[in-house]
């Protein structure tokens, strides 16, 4: 396969990346070379500019490439209920926030002009960036906790909205009155907390602290209120857990999730490059010897779940 083959192929597989993402999937190339082959494909006209990100260090634009052209967003109802600027949100970050990013923005939605949101580990406001343009023209107050990202000194004011409050808090112990919440997100977090992570804890690990974490979430959502979960699953524990995260099976996510009722379940598959939606969690015989090679390294797992949970 030729190098502008596998860029194309890192592109079907994230909608879109940058230089350095696609240098560190496509093992062993050549930042020189992989620069050639964009270029070729770019006077091509197979691969698009689609949007560029700052570079925090340098200051400098880096451009995003995409297998399609950069399109122009509105936020008329229509449109953002579908993709949401997904595109500009997800450069260099893992793939499966294709996915969660696009099951989020289908289903965050509310009729009340006023609600109070809070995303658990926003660390680089993501989820913010999203809801800043599903609730445009709406007095949506959103809240963002991180045990060790995000910018505080940017937070309140981050792409120009004053009513986005970012806190540096452990999920597992919460600083919040009880049920003061209309909405809690939780994509891509749950399986990282209390799992060992670079300058925290003292290098311990919490068994129980995606447990503590949800019964924090619990306490402080309103009934009535949802919560937006997204996380690796197995469900027949084909991974185990590695040193930063957890793998969950079908039993391990009914206990995690056992106080809640569940309003919408998505299973989402990796297989030839592409996430493919699945009515269960149960992956074929096939499917699962897979060759571990076939699997991107940024991925957590070849499945992962989407939930929407609800409070009664």
């Amino acid at each position: 396969m030729s190098l502008e083959d596998k860029i194309v192929l890192v592109l079907e597989s994230r909608i879109c990346a940058d230089l350095y993402f696609i240098r560190r999937e496509i093992i062993g190339t050549k930042m020189a070379d992989v620069m050639k082959a964009i270029a070729s494909l770019k006077q091509r006209r197979i691969i698009y500019v689609a949007n560029s990100r700052k570079n925090l260090r340098t200051g400098l634009s880096i451009p995003i490439y995409s297998l399609v052209s950069r399109r122009s967003f509105s936020t008329t109802d229509h449109e953002t209920n579908s993709r949401v600027e997904i595109e500009s949100l997800l450069a260099g970050v893992p793939s499966e926030r294709v996915i969660e990013f696009d099951f989020l923005t289908r289903n965050l939605r509310s009729d009340k002009s006023i609600i109070r949101i809070l995303d658990v580990g926003s660390g680089e406001f993501l989820v913010e960036k999203a809801i800043n343009i599903l609730g445009h023209n709406k007095d949506w107050e959103v809240f963002g906790i991180d045990v060790g990202g995000g910018f505080p000194e940017k937070s309140k004011r981050e792409r120009g909205r004053p009513n986005f409050l970012f806190m540096r808090m452990d999920a597992r112990l919460m600083g919040f009155r009880d049920e003061i919440f209309d909405k809690i997100i939780c994509i891509g977090t749950i399986e990282h907390i209390g799992m060992l992570l670079p300058n925290y804890d003292q290098g311990k690990t919490d068994e129980l602290g995606d447990l503590r974490a949800f019964s924090e979430i619990f306490r402080i959502l309103k009934k009535g209120g949802n919560v937006f979960l997204t996380l690796p699953y197995a469900d027949r524990r084909l991974y185990r857990d590695k040193p930063d995260y957890r793998i969950y099976s079908s039993s391990r996510v009914s206990f995690l999730i056992r106080h809640f009722r569940v309003k919408k379940k998505e299973f989402y598959h990796y297989k030839d490059g592409k996430w493919q939606k699945s009515m269960r969690g149960h992956i074929s015989n096939k499917f699962q010897v897979m060759s571990a090679s076939e699997i991107p390294r940024s991925l957590h797992s070849r499945t992962c779940l989407c939930l929407v949970l609800g409070k009664e």
